[in-house]
């Protein structure tokens, strides 16, 4: 995410390097995305996204753009199917990616274990895939859970270093 502020966004890398971190921190500690919109908010102020841009932006990424999640419900089906024997096949693969990515779509962005089960029991269900693991899956989540979370902040800051390039300009015009 940080080639793209910097890429996408004309961010420089020190600024992107200083504006994440606290938000970054906030989503570790916590894995919420939600918890950390505030120290989002003030990173986008500090990479000079117009609040008006970052006020709409990072709300609608937070509750939209959870980009780690549709990889972690793949892999956790993936696991649950292995550890049945199951056999999964591309059309089967293909049927639980796009669960997966409705279903984050659908799913409010709190910790992961609050949406564990309304997230990744449906794309396992389809694949024909017993749920009965899923407590134990769950238990082992909570270090995975973090880096979720790390990377969808940073990808939140990053859309809106994207969004937002050109608001520091027009606030000046």
């Amino acid at each position: 995410m940080y080639p793209l502020a910097v890429l996408a966004g004309r961010v420089k890398p020190t600024a992107f390097a200083r504006a994440a971190p606290p938000a970054q921190a906030v989503a570790a500690s916590t894995q919420s995305s939600l918890a950390s919109l505030p120290p989002m908010l003030a990173g986008a102020e500090k990479l000079a996204v117009a609040p008006a841009v970052s006020s709409v932006v990072l709300p609608l990424a937070v509750a939209l753009f959870r980009i780690a999640a549709p990889a972690s419900i793949v892999i956790v089906t993936l696991a649950m199917a292995r550890m049945n024997g199951i056999e999964v096949g591309p059309a089967t693969l293909a049927v639980v990616a796009l669960l997966a990515t409705v279903n984050t779509l659908v799913i409010v962005g709190l910790p992961n274990q609050v949406t564990f089960f309304a997230a990744d029991a449906p794309p396992a269900i389809a694949a024909g895939v017993p749920i009965e693991l899923l407590p134990l899956l769950l238990a082992v989540d909570t270090i995975p859970g973090i880096f979720y979370t790390v990377s969808n902040v940073t990808a939140d800051l990053a859309l809106t270093s994207v969004v937002g390039r050109d608001s520091a300009r027009h606030e000046a015009s």
